[in-house]
């Protein structure tokens, strides 16, 4: 009897560890609430899928309006939006989400400050006419498509998209407001595989905000563009130096009501020829902070700052004390990429080696967890060689994008040192070499400087990635350790009681027969008949 309850209680314990508690979320009413029958949720934490089947809301609750504050929810699932059939407002601000998936019943959704790195969507139709994802690591743009022809606002701010092609947006017929500031972008291109001279236009017919505020942009081509309503545009604190086409190619956006163009570096020559078109246009512009022309040595156009090559002292390179500094950049730049090579070779083979150590040691269903950890590891070599390729289809398009712009500095400088009847022409002759030369040294400089501050962002982010990943395996290790010292002193327990069963089987053979001596194997034979009656 005292073996049976042993095993039975063993199989209690393995029962209890295997089954997931459902676990149930009540609302709490907001301080604020943003509409009526708005649901707040906290402390909402859904760390894996087992934990999101479990999560339900009551029955009786008809919430149109969702908001999760202070939890965590790595992967918001197709599963988790099947359990809100009646969300139309969906707030999940700062819970972690590294996946989100869109379902078609939502018109309203926040999840800015997060970590989301993919967004899925339904195949069907979507009614969302908000998206927010400001703050997250998103680094292309989500494949909308014409499923959300009903989405109106859109803001990816704070991201780390660094090239956008405007045709990824052009499905989105009733969108009015776009803003793309805060992240890393250098290049805006009309479609992604259409390449000059071939020459689309991109229409926004509804669109009236347009920000590009705070990237790294040199030069924009606004040729194609045709924005009909557009009221507000944002190219403030880039590095944009002009924009392609004739400046008289701004007159176009005649609805223009407010334009931020100030923290540049525009070519002064260009500029006023650009303040010059848009003069016919009533709209709010932009101003440089107070100082900053007289600092970097700018003049200022209505309140702009602009460089003019033409005033510079042109006998001696005005780049000398920046050659030693690109230099120096480009030796770190080599030591970082060598020792980023070093610590993956090493870390890698590191994990190899706990890997089959750990398979030796391992049996039944604790080596499925080593084959687990044998995929992560064979997986984030294929993101690293994913890496690799886009690198080098990143250089492709720079090589691309430089071509072009030298074409264009090229035919801006023909036109401008074209000879005119005048003084200050004849003075533009002596001096076409030296424009040459200092444009091309600024423009070259700009764009070593930009491919190597971006290479070695990528390159810390990924040591970060697997240096997270690293920490993740190793405490999957060690929870597998603590699994099987566990088992091991579940198994002594049994051995004792097993023991201690077997020690009273004999005394109760030795009492009922007390003149007869057993042999070992026969009463080994006493002993299994009365565990096993029905054993034959």
């Amino acid at each position: 009897m005292t073996v049976h309850r042993s095993l039975l209680l063993l199989l209690a314990i393995a029962a209890g560890c295997a089954q997931a508690i459902a676990a149930m979320y009540e609302c709490s009413t907001p301080d604020i609430p943003p509409i009526t029958a708005t649901c707040l949720l906290r402390n909402v934490r859904l760390a894996s899928s087992v934990e999101v089947d479990s999560f339900f809301l009551r029955d009786d609750i008809r919430h149109v309006a969702l908001q999760m504050v202070n939890g965590s929810i790595p992967d918001f699932s197709r599963t988790l939006g099947q359990k809100l059939p009646n969300v139309q407002d969906l707030t999940v601000d700062g819970m972690g989400v590294q996946r989100l998936f869109i379902w078609p019943e939502l018109e309203l959704l926040s999840a800015r400050k997060n970590a989301i790195r993919v967004v899925d969507f339904a195949s069907a139709a979507h009614r969302l006419r908000s998206l927010q994802l400001d703050d997250n690591e998103l680094s292309s743009v989500p494949p909308f498509g014409s499923r959300f022809n009903e989405l109106q606002y859109l803001s990816l701010d704070g991201n780390r998209l660094e090239q956008v092609a405007l045709d990824a947006f052009s499905k989105l017929a009733q969108l009015q407001s776009l803003s793309i500031a805060r992240n890393r972008l250098f290049s805006v291109v009309l479609t992604e595989n259409v390449l000059p001279p071939v020459v689309q236009n991109i229409k926004f017919l509804k669109l009236k905000t347009l920000s590009f505020a705070d990237n790294r942009l040199l030069t924009l081509n606004i040729s194609g563009w045709e924005l009909p309503s557009l009221a507000s545009l944002n190219l403030a604190r880039n590095n944009l130096y002009l924009l392609f086409d004739t400046p008289q190619q701004l007159s176009q956006f005649t609805t223009l009501q407010q334009l931020s163009y100030a923290g540049n570096d525009w070519n002064c020559e260009w500029l006023s020829d650009a303040q010059f078109a848009l003069g016919s246009l009533t709209f709010r512009a932009d101003h440089d902070q107070s100082g900053r022309c007289e600092q970097e040595r700018m003049r200022t156009l209505r309140g702009i700052c602009c460089y003019e090559p033409a005033e510079q002292n042109l006998t001696h390179d005005p780049f000398e004390t920046r050659w030693e500094q690109l230099a120096g950049l480009w030796r770190r730049y080599e030591l970082v990429q060598f020792a980023f090579d070093q610590v993956q070779d090493a870390d890698l083979n590191l994990i190899t080696e706990r890997a089959h150590e750990l398979r030796g040691r391992l049996v039944g269903s604790v080596a499925q967890e080593q084959d687990v950890i044998t995929s992560a590891i064979v997986n984030m070599r294929n993101a690293v060689a994913n890496e690799s390729a886009q690198l080098e289809r990143l250089e492709a398009t720079i090589v691309r994008s430089v071509e072009d712009l030298q074409l264009t500095i090229q035919e801006l400088h023909e036109r401008a040192v074209r000879p005119k009847p005048t003084l200050d022409a004849v003075q533009q002759l002596t001096i076409v070499s030296s424009i040459e030369h200092v444009r091309g040294s600024v423009l070259s400089l700009h764009q070593k400087v930009q491919a190597y501050v971006l290479e070695l962002g990528k390159r810390e982010a990924r040591m970060r990635t697997i240096t997270s990943r690293i920490s993740q395996l190793e405490q999957q290790l060690v929870d597998t350790q603590l699994m099987i010292h566990t088992l091991h002193e579940l198994v002594d327990i049994a051995e004792d009681e097993v023991k201690e069963a077997y020690y009273l089987i004999e005394q109760d053979v030795l009492r009922q027969h007390p003149n007869v001596q057993f042999d070992p194997e026969t009463l080994e034979a006493y002993r299994i008949k009365s565990l096993f009656p029905y054993r034959p």
